[in-house]
C-alpha cells in the first residue's frame, strides 16, 4: 500500500532511503536520490508516496504510553508528573550512588505517563499548557513538562514510537539540566544577563550531557538532541553551530515546543506572547529554524485557538476552546457565561463552523482562574488510572 511521506522523512542535502511513487504508481524519485531543496520537499510530500515493509519494523519496543481511563484528568495528572520531575532533578544533585537508575526509571515513567495522556485525552492535556495557573511550581519544572505534552500530542502524526519517542521526550524534559541552578532565577529576572549567565547558557547542552554522563545516560537520540536543541537549520544556533542535514530531527522537535512554551510563558521582563503572534513568530522562521515542513504541522497541531484559550463569540457568549477542530479556526468550545452575564451551570457546547457561534476575539484569560478546567472537559475531580 502506498502512504504519504512522513515529516521529517526528506532532508536537504541527504539522499532518500524509500522509493517515492507519484498517486498512480509511477515512481517519482528513486531511492538513493539526493534531495537538493526545500522546494523539492514540498512538492514531494504533496505529491509523493512510499511503500512501506511494516514486516521489518520494529514495534516491539518496551517503552509503551501509561493506561489510563477513559475519563482521566489531565489536569491533576500533570500536577502530579511535575512532583516527579522536580523529585528526579532532586536526585541529579544528590551524592547518591543509586540515582542514577532511580533518575532513568523516572524520566522513563514521566514519559510513558506523558504519552499515556496525550492518547486518551489530547484535548484537555493541550488545555493543560495554555489554561492559567495558580500554583508556585518553578519554571525549571513547569517548563519542560509543557514541552513535553505538545511533544506527546503531535508524535500522533509523526509516527514516531519506540524508543526514538521515548529519547525524544526524554530529552525535552533533560534538555535544560545544564543551567537547573540558575533557571529559575533567569525566569524571575528583569536585569540584563551577566557574562557569566550568557556563558551558562551557552554552554548548557554541553553540561547538560556531562551530568546525563554521571546518570549514565548512554542513549544516542537522547542525548543529540539534547547537545542540538539550540542549534538550528541555518547554522545561528548554538553551541556548536549545526546546520542543515547535521540537525537532528529529535532535536528540531525539542526546539518547536521549547520555543513555543518560552513564548507564550510570562516572564519578568515581558508580559507573555498571545498564542497567535508565537505561531506567527515560529512560521516566519520557519526557514532558518527546523524547515517549513515540521513547522507547519506543529502549526496545526496546536492551532490558532488551542485548547484552554478564552474567547468571545458572536452570540456573546464568554467560551472556552475545550477541542481543536476540522479547520483551525473553527475549534469547539464550551460556554462559559452568556451575554446577559450569567454563568452557566451546565457548560453547553459551541461548534464555531456555526456562524451563530464564530469566534470574534481571543478573552483575557483572567476570566479562566476563579474557574475548575476539568469540569469543561467531562472528566472526573480525581484521576483514573485503567487497571
Amino acid at each position: 500500500m502506498l502512504e504519504k511521506i512522513r515529516p521529517g522523512e526528506l532532508t536537504v542535502g541527504r539522499k532518500t532511503h524509500l522509493d517515492i511513487y507519484t498517486k498512480g504508481g509511477r515512481l517519482l524519485l528513486s531511492r538513493g536520490a539526493m534531495i537538493s531543496s526545500e522546494q523539492q520537499i514540498e512538492i514531494l510530500m504533496e505529491r509523493g508516496l512510499v511503500k512501506r515493509d511494516y514486516s521489518r519494523e520494529d514495534h516491539s519496543s518496551e517503552f509503551k504510553p501509561f493506561r489510563y481511563s477513559a475519563n482521566v484528568n489531565p489536569f491533576l495528572e500533570i500536577e502530579e508528573l511535575e512532583s516527579q520531575l522536580e523529585t528526579a532533578f532532586k536526585q541529579v544533585k544528590s551524592s547518591n550512588s543509586a540515582a542514577p537508575e532511580v533518575f532513568y526509571r523516572k524520566i522513563r515513567s514521566i514519559c510513558s505517563q506523558v504519552l499515556g495522556l496525550a492518547e486518551r485525552s489530547p484535548e484537555a492535556l493541550l488545555g493543560t499548557v495554555h489554561w492559567p495557573r495558580h500554583d508556585e511550581i518553578p519554571y525549571s519544572i513547569h517548563h519542560p513538562i509543557q514541552c513535553a505534552v505538545l511533544i506527546a500530542v503531535i508524535s500522533q502524526k509523526l509516527n514516531i514510537y519506540g524508543e526514538q519517542l521515548f529519547s525524544t521526550l526524554a530529552a525535552t524534559l533533560t534538555a535544560n539540566l545544564g543551567m537547573l541552578h540558575i533557571h529559575d532565577k533567569l525566569n524571575r529576572q528583569k536585569e540584563p544577563l551577566t557574562d557569566s549567565q550568557r556563558e551558562t547558557i551557552h554552554h548548557h547542552p554541553q553540561r547538560t550531557l556531562e551530568m546525563l554522563d554521571s546518570m549514565q545516560i548512554k542513549e544516542p537520540l537522547w542525548r543529540r538532541a539534547v547537545l542540538q536543541h539550540h542549534e538550528r537549520l541555518d547554522g545561528s544556533g548554538y553551541p556548536l553551530g549545526i546546520k542543515g542535514q547535521d540537525l537532528a530531527n529529535e532535536a528540531k522537535l525539542v526546539a518547536l515546543a521549547d520555543i513555543y512554551v518560552a513564548l507564550i510563558g510570562a516572564r519578568e521582563y515581558r508580559e507573555p506572547m498571545s498564542v497567535k503572534s508565537a505561531l506567527k513568530q515560529l512560521f516566519n522562521e520557519r526557514g532558518s529554524l527546523v524547515g517549513p515542513e515540521l513547522t507547519k504541522l506543529f502549526l496545526n497541531q496546536i492551532g490558532i485557538y488551542p485548547p484552554g484559550t478564552a474567547v468571545k463569540l458572536t452570540n456573546g457568549d464568554l467560551a472556552v476552546v475545550t477541542k481543536r477542530g476540522e479547520n483551525i479556526n473553527t475549534p469547539i468550545c464550551a460556554g462559559i457565561k452568556a451575554m446577559s452575564g450569567q454563568a452557566y451551570i451546565h457548560p453547553p457546547p459551541r461548534d464555531t463552523s456555526d456562524p451563530q457561534f464564530k469566534i470574534l476575539e481571543v478573552a483575557s484569560k483572567d476570566i479562566l482562574k476563579p474557574l475548575q478546567p476539568f469540569l469543561f472537559w467531562g472528566v472526573h475531580v480525581r484521576s483514573a488510572i485503567e487497571l
